[in-house]
């Protein structure tokens, strides 16, 4: 198979280069290992930044986040909510770092305003009584897999080939270039590539596929991990006012809240694994800005691998970096960024990849719509709720059946039956990431079996394995889990092997 460009990795980063690259005529393929947002796309918490968190130490990095914060509200309102971030300092915090903080953020170009402890307790009820200072800014909650969705499908709409759960394997350098691309896909066998150009967007990964090449990229990897409370408990993106820490951040996110994060070095990019400490961190933090979080039911655990420019931590830079190497003059590797910036990463590789084409095509990106605003005049409650999830293609679900699969969520057999009909879903987390189905707080118990149901119904999955696939992904969240939640999934491992015969995770 012969492509002009040959993309790596189907993060957000990845399918803004598609999509990029299809928008100006370009032939392009991608291919992701395993779903879209396997990586750090869909590790994280949601955050639309702001650009607030680093305008003191990484003030470039908050610049970039700022314009790209206005850009993605723009182009994709209906999986962004404009929450507003707010940033609350405590008795015990640096009482003079709140100044340096405003200042910076008036010298990044990032907006700021100050309310005052009682405006802020009226707009935001369930902070702690006992804050000092309030700023605003304008953090949202953005869905990630929507998000990505929405990249791939409009990639595709303009002539790209996507594929997911296709790895690649190795790759053949001839004088100094590499001439083909060995792959393995989940559907078929193996096959060969040979690209004019490779883009490696695999996030974690980044070194790992450009060693394949014979060229070594230096990145650090840290592990963050990120606790899902059942429930949305706060209306805005609560922050902490202080130098970026340990479980600052309190994200509202559909029916969820996500409390994140940490930060510790991470031995590989498979090393997500959260510990009960990070837990304990994560509560004790933000139930300091929240009190009401001490008491409220985690219902799942998750952690992602950042790669970082520069090494790992807190103190590494959170812009991005393109690299090339003369050993393998046509890959191009783009590596570090965040979400809130994939957009910006995507432009500024499509524009190298062009410039070695010859192709002289310019950025729409920004200018291009992922799909209109929700809650349009006329629509109904199911249609925006549709929406915000599936953007365009909302419209093409068959709300006339009113069957639900996923109570907790309310997902209705018919949202299964259009994932399955668009034909990139092959596994139940593959539906759940399109859907939500499952990731309510029961977490899959009630709502797997109708899902797979519908599956085996619509392309014949093969339930078993899939199941199995399933309950050890879900399981992993829940690790950490206490209380009520513990009690469930201990009822969920009686009712699997007692009444399916299956063996649970223990």
């Amino acid at each position: 198979m012969r492509k002009d460009v040959l993309i790596i990795g189907g993060g957000a980063t990845g399918a803004g280069i598609a999509r990029d690259l299809a928008l100006r005529g370009v032939d392009c393929l991608l291919l992701e290992m395993g779903d879209y947002c396997h990586g750090a796309s869909g590790g994280n918490h949601g955050l639309l930044h702001s650009g607030a968190r680093y305008v003191v130490k990484d003030p470039s990095s908050a610049s970039e986040c700022a314009a790209e914060n206005v850009i993605l509200k723009r182009i994709a309102p209906f999986c962004i909510e404009d929450t507003g971030g707010l940033f609350v300092s405590l008795p015990e915090d640096d009482a003079a770092f709140a100044d340096i903080f405003v200042g910076s953020c008036r010298s990044a170009g990032v907006p700021v305003n100050e309310l005052t402890p009682k405006e802020a307790l009226a707009s935001e009820p369930g902070l702690s009584p006992r804050l000092v200072r309030c700023l605003m800014l304008n953090d949202g909650s953005v869905d990630p897999f929507s998000l990505v969705q929405a990249n791939v499908d409009d990639a595709r709409a303009a002539g790209a080939s996507i594929i997911n759960h296709c790895a690649v394997t190795g790759m053949t350098v001839e004088d100094g270039k590499v001439s083909r691309v060995e792959v393995r896909d989940r559907r078929v066998l193996h096959t060969t590539i040979s690209p004019e150009v490779v883009v490696n967007a695999a996030g974690a990964w980044v070194s790992e596929i450009a060693q394949m090449a014979g060229c070594n990229i230096s990145m650090g990897l840290d592990q963050g991990s990120m606790l899902v409370l059942d429930g949305r408990h706060c209306c805005h993106v609560i922050n902490r006012l202080r130098p970026p820490s340990n479980g600052d951040i309190s994200v509202p996110n559909h029916t969820s809240t996500i409390l994140g994060t940490t930060s510790r070095p991470a031995s590989s990019p498979e090393d997500t694994t959260v510990l009960r400490e990070d837990v304990d961190l994560l509560v004790r933090e933000t139930s300091a800005m929240l009190p009401s979080l001490r008491d409220r039911r985690i219902i799942r655990t998750y952690g992602g691998v950042r790669p970082l420019l520069g090494g790992g931590g807190r103190e590494a830079s959170r812009s991005f970096a393109i690299f090339n190497d003369e050993g393998a003059e046509n890959l191009i590797s783009v590596a570090g960024g965040k979400l809130t910036t994939y957009r910006l990463m995507a432009e500024k590789v499509t524009d190298r990849v062009c410039g070695m084409l010859g192709a002289s095509s310019k950025c729409r990106t920004h200018l291009e719509s992922l799909g209109r605003p929700v809650g349009g005049k006329g629509g109904s409650i199911s249609l925006t709720r549709l929406e915000r999830k599936y953007g365009r293609k909302a419209s093409s679900i068959d709300t006339s059946d009113p069957r639900v699969v996923c109570s907790c969520e309310q997902v209705l057999r018919s949202e299964v039956i259009a994932v399955m009909k668009a034909g990139d879903a092959l596994t139940l987390a593959d539906v759940m990431h399109r859907t939500r189905a499952g990731m309510g707080y029961c977490q899959g118990f009630d709502c797997s079996l109708s899902v797979l149901e519908v599956m085996m119904e619509e392309k014949g999955i093969e339930p078993l394995p899939s199941l199995m696939e399933f309950l050890q992904e879900r399981g992993r969240g829940l690790e950490q889990v206490t209380g009520d939640q513990l009690r469930q999934e201990m009822l969920r491992q009686y009712v699997l092997r007692g009444v399916y015969g299956l063996e649970g995770k223990e």
